[in-house]
């Protein structure tokens, strides 16, 4: 009996191990949302020494893209995103010490359409219209929730198209820093 019920909790922690890993591979975009909320998304390339260098992006496709822009709709403030690894700088505007989830999954979409898996050099919009000083100090919430409505309009419109070439922010004021 003892055995059977050591079995049963052993066989229940492997479920549950196996269920929290995250594939980049192929990642499902409300467990990476959720873990990133969390701050429990540890998928990191590793160093020769096997240290972490930087959180991987994971391999969404053409097939996440409505999930993506579905969950940008979430403006919590996150501290952890994968970011791109050939930008020097850091990854926020001027005077903002963290990401915005919607920001970064519009940026992530954007990174699929360019196909390079990353949007620009780093996960934040600027907006044009605005004088120098303040351009680059980011979006708000309700000005990424606008963004996300033009992502939304662009996907609807373009999903059975040439997508890949046709640029969202075409004809407003945004653009990815």
């Amino acid at each position: 009996m003892n055995k059977l019920f050591l079995l049963a909790i052993l066989t229940f922690f492997c479920i549950r191990c196996e269920k929290d890993e995250f594939d980049v591979n192929h990642p499902d975009v409300q467990k990476f949302v959720q873990q990133i909320k969390n701050g429990t998304y540890n998928c990191y390339e590793k160093g020769e020494n096997g240290e972490n260098l930087w959180l991987q992006m994971p391999k969404f496709t053409k097939n996440q893209i409505q999930s993506l822009i579905d969950f940008a709709k979430d403006t919590s403030h996150i501290s952890n995103f994968p970011i791109n690894p050939m930008s020097s700088r850091t990854p926020f505007p001027y005077e903002r010490e963290y990401f915005i989830l919607g920001e970064c999954l519009l940026w992530t979409v954007e990174g699929i359409r360019n196909g390079t898996g990353y949007g620009s050099l780093d996960p934040y919009l600027i907006n044009t219209a605005l004088d120098e000083k303040e351009r680059y100090k980011g979006l708000k919430g309700y000005e990424i929730r606008i963004v996300r409505d033009i992502y939304q309009d662009w996907w609807k419109k373009n999903k059975d198209k040439d997508w890949k070439n046709k640029n969202p922010l075409e004809n407003t004021s945004y653009v990815w820093f």
